[in-house]
């Protein structure tokens, strides 16, 4: 069932919102995506754009309110988090999937944010890539239309130009952080995606 999904959404990727047919190859084992967040479309551009199934990160707010796609969510292995509230479960299921060889994508900003530059970023992926290993691929998606944080569906029918650009990747240390070295790893990864180029 997930690769007749992923086959799918490539199509609507490829022909909705014309993103090109280029494939990014994922490193094997754990590994951890993290980007700029325009609007819903995006983790769609994001599975079509790579190579191997990934799992997701999500407001637990929207989670809830799209109680007829949790099926679906289930099958993308998607976690639910409150941006900035306590995710200690989230975060220990995090970990422990990427642990586990997954690949996981994370919207750092928290929520659909169309401008560049972006907000202020969450530090999770920080504090999971030093507890995994993992090394953090940087993307940026541009080309699709902007969440107007009041319709969640224009940006999936509104025909896009769609890219995913990657760049280089980001090695965090495999150990315990203090707070002053997840800050300084956080802007690090901020300037990683906004500088993203293939």
């Amino acid at each position: 069932m997930t690769r007749l999904l992923m086959a799918l959404n490539r199509h609507y990727c490829r022909l909705w919102q014309r993103l090109p047919e280029n494939v990014r190859m994922l490193p094997d084992g754990p590994v951890i995506l993290v980007g700029n967040h325009r609007a819903g479309v995006d983790p769609l551009l994001v599975q079509a754009a790579v190579n191997r199934p990934l799992s997701f990160l999500m407001s637990r707010e929207y989670y809830r309110n799209m109680w007829y796609a949790r099926w679906l969510f289930g099958l993308a292995g998607v976690i639910p988090v409150t941006p900035g509230g306590s995710n200690r479960h989230a975060l220990s299921t995090a970990i422990e999937a990427v642990r586990a060889g997954s690949a996981l994508c994370i919207f750092p900003e928290g929520g659909a944010n169309p401008p560049i530059p972006m907000r202020k970023l969450y530090p999770g992926a920080i504090v999971m890539a030093a507890e995994t290993g993992a090394p953090i691929i940087p993307f940026r998606v541009t080309g699709v239309w902007p969440f107007d944080h009041q319709r969640l569906w224009p940006p999936f029918l509104k025909r896009g130009r769609a890219k995913v650009i990657f760049g280089k990747i980001l090695h965090v240390p495999e150990k315990r952080l203090n707070k002053e070295e997840i800050r300084n790893l956080t802007k690090v990864m901020r300037e990683a995606i906004l500088s993203a180029e293939r």
